[in-house]
């Protein structure tokens, strides 16, 4: 299973006119590999998470296209998204109120996720 993510647009739409928030996103995550993205407060990491799974206003799909397993989804029909929502992709969000543990290894994490949606994954 692959994660193709190519010249992703998401702009938000504000009063003032769009925001560019991710302006050509391209990256591909491969079967077995955990992707973790680090960055500067503001620099989109939360708006690309979010595109992936609920790409919902103000956020805007502008172009781009996003492929799992070689199949396109639909990220900007939202109705559509449901039938690979947390089946085929999933993020694990950082919220303040929801932050992760700092002592608790990201792999033992992510490993309960996996077993908690049954999914198969040797690694």
């Amino acid at each position: 299973m692959a994660l193709q993510v190519e010249n992703l647009k998401v702009y938000y739409q504000t009063l003032r006119g769009d925001v560019k928030a991710l302006d050509g996103a391209t990256f591909t995550v491969e079967d077995g590999e955990i992707m973790g993205l680090a960055g500067e407060s503001g620099c989109g990491k939360s708006t690309l998470g979010n595109s992936l799974i609920l790409l919902k206003p103000p956020m805007r799909f502008v172009g781009g296209r996003v492929k799992l397993d070689n199949e396109e989804l639909p990220v900007w029909d939202m109705k559509k998204m449901n039938n690979f929502r947390f089946k085929k992709i999933s993020t694990i969000p950082q919220y303040a109120m929801t932050a992760m543990n700092p002592i608790r290894k990201i792999g033992k994490m992510i490993s309960e996720l996996l077993e908690y949606r049954e999914v198969d994954f040797k690694g």
